[in-house]
């Protein structure tokens, strides 16, 4: 039986992580969880650790010394993945709450089904959805940046920022090698694309944070953009597979 790794990165989570945790223990005993504590200076190392002892799946918890951002904490789990050698998909899963677990097994067999290297959760495609939708500028920038990579990799996608994405072996090995230290999303959806890596979404929903604050505050929307943008340009001009 196939195994798959969900990857829960969390810093300073302490009030939305057990409701989040909570939520993952109806999933299939295929997978297994690994939270891991991006230097956090709340209690989300010890509530992380105390749901590890109790928990019907199996669950990994591995704590960064310092807060070392999104990035980093992500990447931690492609390389736990690497290390264990026994997972099919890794599948990022955020813990503040916004998240749809019932949107797992989709993503997983949608992701089977097609044959895809990296499968995202949008909140877009499903037009009907009464779900939590983002602010107006966080918005802009999604559109902004799905027309950019339209632009320049020839494949739409509707919500290029979304973290709630499953990556199979040929995208989450490269990944656990490289991977941005901030605002991975756009950049690690681009490298797919640009190599020719296949890629598709499915309509979710997402729901209000639970708790926490935001990575991304107003105050860095415009460095966001033009990082990120700047970082997509420059990949184009690589040669393939780097």
């Amino acid at each position: 039986m196939l195994r798959h790794l969900i990857v829960v990165p969390a810093y300073n989570e302490q009030d939305a992580l057990p409701r989040t945790l909570e939520t993952l223990q109806p999933l299939p005993e295929e997978y297994e969880i690994l939270i891991v504590n991006d230097g956090s200076r709340d209690r989300t190392g010890a509530v992380a650790e105390a749901y590890a002892a109790q928990s019907r799946l199996p669950v990994h918890v591995l704590h960064l010394p310092v807060n070392a951002g999104i990035g980093v904490a992500v990447q931690t789990g492609y390389l736990f993945a690497q290390k264990m050698d026994r997972f099919h998909y890794v599948i990022q899963f955020d813990a503040d709450g916004q998240h749809d677990v019932a949107a797992l097994p989709k993503l997983v067999e949608t992701a089977a089904r097609e044959q895809l290297d990296l499968c995202i959760g949008s909140r877009f495609l499903d037009h009907g959805s009464t779900g939590y939708q983002s602010t107006m500028t966080r918005r802009f920038g999604i559109r902004f940046f799905s027309r950019l990579i339209a632009w320049l990799g020839g494949v739409r996608v509707t919500d290029p920022t979304s973290g709630l994405r499953c990556a199979g072996p040929r995208a989450w090995r490269r990944f656990a090698k490289h991977y941005p230290e901030d605002y991975p999303e756009p950049e690690t959806l681009f490298w797919c694309v640009r190599n020719k890596l296949k890629v598709g979404e499915i309509p979710v929903q997402m729901h209000p944070r639970q708790g926490g604050v935001s990575s991304i505050r107003p105050h860095h929307a415009v460095y966001y953009m033009l990082k990120v943008s700047l970082a997509i340009v420059l990949d184009r001009l690589r040669p393939l597979g780097h």
